[in-house]
């Protein structure tokens, strides 16, 4: 960036502010474009840097064989300074200081590894206590008018970042540690007692290295920290013994299920001094803040806050930040917003920034935070030991960014928000199931290839707008991205189509390869939230609110059932809010991975998968030892629609080519509830340690639903003769790898015991195979509810249907009730409740073809399915025009059935089996 020239003043601002607009356009170059590539070659001056901790001109710090210490109040680099740490194997450069502000360029090493990296010794130590925040002379601030940006995120003057790295609108940091692997998983179990790894592949670390093993049990507390004594390979000698056995015999598609192996240590470290800087010090220091945030309590934030103080670093709007290969330790300030180890800060577009294969580790609020950001890159990276959720996307706006290839292992109840805790009990109260190892406010990001250990919910899906009750609620982003971008001096402006998108009709740009262990929830979509802060409650710190806990607060998640929908649709984003038309899609969940999942805050509310609609089409998943796979809630917007020529109607739940394992914490595999559950060309497997109590289907015991079934297609029980077969091959790995089996019969496939059986609707609830689940000859079978009935195969009050004609009349008198969307908390008005399907517009003629191919109605079978005398005309949903500003609720979006008449005033409105409404 150029100095504006004498006179001017007025022009050159008018030019940056074109400049900004055509950045957030797209027309200006990316950010790793702008700036020298690697200034090393260009600039020798050593560096002479007072006690004002301005570096004054462009120059090198640190030499080979000498330690080099900078101890200052606050170290700055001013605009047009380039500071680079020398780069040479033998620097050891520290440097200390209350804050850091980069106005400038701060370089360590260059990207390309070997001699271009940072091969020395790097320490930024950010000092200071909590007291000392009153300080102005203790802080760094950043002047967002003076900037030329928003001023809605702070107003006149300097906001405060007291103990913090900024890295301002006119700022470059490039930090690049020597390059070393960022995690592997293991090969072979390593036992307890063990003092050797064998890894999945090489690995370049050396020894003294620390790292970490994930656990591979329910108990997260089993993942443990050790050190390396050599490396060779793939092999890796421990100093100290392994105190847990660490699973690592899966093989094929199994190996996800292997134990994560993650490096702690790197040659460049951030960190937030808590004590003296010694040793004993910081781990004392360090103990305390975990008794604090372990031992919180309402009320008692302000002992947490300053037990709790670390260190931070924030990268501000046109920032350019690229980050490997870096250690982040006592890191956050805990229940203050906006104070992360790792966090863009209302930066806009951010393509080209990337944080990748960094180590971050024992911090005390998050790992990496992307609020009001998009197109990032967060890969490869490691976050061991932080509390509340560990990769944020903080105000929902956030789209286009990458996560991938990184590892999560024990992310802990604390945090700014409600939802960063674990507590409260009852689906209908203010239950929180957090942290969450991914928090995701925006579905338009892509995850691929992330692994999550020891957390409450693996990746939580919730967004800012969602069309339930058939209305728009809230706006289209939480917290100061909602104003700060409706300003033009952010380059966006109210108008652009980031500051109006419709999260909760768009799919998930890219779910892949993504897996998580050892947590009470894998995926959960749904436990609305309206906010993104408490802004309402006293602040103890500029920036900063005190977590608030109650049921009123905006940060709170609740109901944690059905407060919340999830409706893909395709539409163009770019047109007004008014004029988008939307046709439903699927959402696609590629090889996601869910290991010992279990509940301990609430046993009942513990599943792989639970969701509120979103159209989840799961292909090559695998699921070990969950207490419940999968459980879905209808889709409250999206009706009947067919999203793909595959998928069934009004199915919100779909498994393909999948996998179901048991274990001694399986309860059940699919719970029959509101939402349909379509599993095709998929196998499971049970194992003999499995409890007793276990069946491959089961109702949930909730309130008086549970009306739409399981159905299976060409999906049976893995055994050895099918695994080499074209639909059970992709199985095969499980029969080596799961350990013994139970006979792979289907006396464990349905049990009602736990059926609602006041609700009108239990005929809805059953299990149906077109194929009689692989039984060679066999036609269609269903095993349903029957409350006068008793099978000692099926559980008290259930019966099997065999034969296509038998089934073909059971099915007729119970269609799938698929929720139409219009009347939320409203039961009675579903398609084929009293209701013909072909009534209802969501019920497509697609949907009716698929309903019409069920072996059942086949022709060769002498049936045909029920039908009406006027077919439906399907057709895309298209929303009111926007209303006048006030209190009136937003235009109806969906609304997609006609009812002739209102449902029965007797119809039931149970939550739970103990009656509470």
């Amino acid at each position: 960036r150029r100095t504006p020239p004498r006179g001017s003043r007025a022009m050159w601002a008018a030019a940056v502010r074109v400049a900004r607009v055509a950045l957030v356009a797209g027309l200006w170059p990316r950010a790793e474009g702008r700036g020298s590539a690697c200034p090393y070659d260009d600039i020798s001056t050593p560096c002479a840097i007072d006690r004002s901790g301005v570096v004054r001109e462009s120059c090198v710090l640190g030499e080979p064989g000498k330690a080099t210490v900078v101890g200052v109040d606050k170290f700055f680099v001013p605009q047009n300074v380039k500071l680079l740490v020398h780069r040479a194997d033998g620097v050891d450069v520290t440097l200390r200081a209350f804050g850091v502000k980069v106005d400038g360029e701060l370089w360590a090493g260059c990207p390309g590894g070997g001699d271009d990296a940072f091969n020395g010794t790097l320490s930024v130590n950010l000092k200071g206590a909590f007291h000392d925040t009153i300080k102005a002379s203790k802080w760094v601030g950043f002047d967002w008018k003076g900037a030329g940006l928003p001023t809605t995120a702070w107003g006149a003057g300097e906001e405060p970042f007291p103990k913090g790295l900024l890295v301002t609108s006119t700022g470059r940091m490039e930090l690049h540690g020597r390059p070393k692997t960022s995690w592997r998983q293991l090969a072979t179990t390593a036992a307890a007692g063990g003092l050797a790894l064998k890894l999945d592949g090489d690995a370049d670390w050396e020894r003294g290295d620390e790292l970490v093993v994930g656990s591979t049990t329910e108990d997260a507390a089993q993942s443990e920290v050790v050190r390396v004594a050599a490396v060779r390979g793939r092999d890796v000698a421990l100093r100290s013994a392994l105190r847990f056995q660490h699973e690592g015999n899966f093989t094929g598609r199994g190996a996800r299920l292997n134990a994560p192996v993650g490096l702690r240590s790197r040659n460049i470290r951030i960190s937030g001094q808590m004590a003296d800087g010694t040793a004993a010090a910081e781990a004392a220091a360090q103990a305390a803040c975990r008794a604090a945030l372990w031992g919180f309590a309402p009320g008692g934030a302000g002992r947490v806050q300053e037990k709790c103080f670390g260190g931070h670093t924030i990268y501000f709007q046109h920032s350019v930040v690229h980050i490997e290969h870096v250690e982040f330790t006592s890191m956050g300030q805990s229940m203050v917003m906006a104070r992360y180890p790792v966090h863009w800060h209302l930066a806009g577009n951010g393509t080209g920034n990337y944080l990748a294969n960094a180590s971050l580790h024992d911090n005390f609020q998050r790992c990496v935070t992307v609020h009001g950001t998009s197109d990032v890159h967060v890969a490869d990276n490691l976050c061991h030991e932080t509390f509340g959720h560990a990769f944020y996307l903080e105000d929902g706006i956030e789209t286009g960014n990458v996560f991938e290839r990184n590892l999560v292992v024990s992310a802990n109840p604390g945090g700014s928000v409600c939802t960063d805790f674990r507590r409260g009990s009852g689906a209908r109260s203010n239950v929180q199931l957090g942290p969450a190892g991914f928090w995701i406010t925006n579905p338009d990001n892509s995850f691929v290839g992330n692994h999550v250990v020891g957390v409450g919910t693996g990746y939580w899906f919730t967004f800012p707008v969602s069309p339930v009750h058939g209305e728009w609620h809230g706006a289209a982003a939480f917290g100061p991205s909602r104003l700060y971008f409706a300003d033009n001096k952010s380059g966006f402006g109210r108008q652009h189509w980031w500051s109006n998108q419709d999260q909760a009709w768009t799919p998930v740009r890219v779910f892949r390869g993504n897996a998580v262990s050892g947590s009470e929830r894998g995926i959960f979509i749904d436990g609305r939230v309206f906010g993104s802060d408490d802004s309402f409650v006293s602040r103890d710190l500029p920036g900063g609110a005190v977590p608030c806990l109650g049921d009123g607060c905006a940060t709170c998640s609740g109901p944690l059932e059905g407060s919340f929908t999830w409706s893909p649709m395709a539409f163009d984003r770019t047109l007004p809010r008014a004029k988008r038309v939307y046709a439903p899609i699927g959402n696609h969940f590629d090889s996601f991975y869910a290991a010992h999942i279990i509940g301990y805050t609430q046993l009942e509310q513990s599943r792989g998968v639970w969701a509120a609609g979103g159209n989840l089409m799961f292909t090559g998943a695998v699921f070990l030892n969950n207490y419940a796979v999968a459980t879905g809630f209808a889709d409250l917007a999206g009706g009947c629609f067919r999203p793909t020529e595959r998928s069934p109607p009004g199915f919100s739940l779909e498994f393909r080519e999948s996998l179901f394992i048991s274990g001694p914490l399986s309860h059940v595999f699919f719970e029959i509830y509101d939402a349909g559950v379509y599993v095709a060309a998929s196998r499971w497997l049970i194992t003999s340690d499995t409890g007793k109590d276990f069946y491959v289907a089961k109702p949930k015991a909730a309130f008086g639903g549970n009306g739409n079934p399981v159905y299976f297609q060409d999906s049976w029980p893995l055994a050895a003769p099918d695994a080499a077969d074209a639909k059970g091959g992709h199985s095969a790995w499980a029969l080596e790898s799961a350990g013994p089996q139970l006979n792979a019969s289907l006396s464990k496939l349905a049990n009602f015991d736990t059926l609602s059986w006041i609700s009108p609707y239990i005929g809805g609830s059953y299990v149906y195979s077109a194929d009689a689940f692989g039984s060679p000859g066999s036609g269609p079978m269903l095993f349903g509810a029957d409350a006068h009935s008793h099978s000692r195969e099926w559980g008290k009050k259930g019966r099997e249907v065999k034969g296509a004609k038998a089934v073909a009349n059971y099915l007729e008198k119970n269609p799938p009730r698929f929720f139409c969307g219009s009347a939320f908390g409203t039961y009675g008005r579903w398609c084929g409740d009293g209701i013909p399907l072909c009534k209802c517009r969501g019920y497509t003629d697609d949907a009716r073809k698929w309903y019409g191919q069920l072996a059942p109605w086949a022709p060769e079978n002498g049936t045909t399915p029920p039908d009406c005398e006027a077919e439906p005309t399907a057709a895309p949903l298209r929303p009111q025009p926007e209303p006048r500003p006030g209190p009136r609720p937003g235009p109806r979006v969906v609304g997609v059935c006609e009812f002739p008449a209102p449902p029965p005033a007797s119809t039931p409105y149970v939550w739970d089996q103990d009656g509470q409404r």
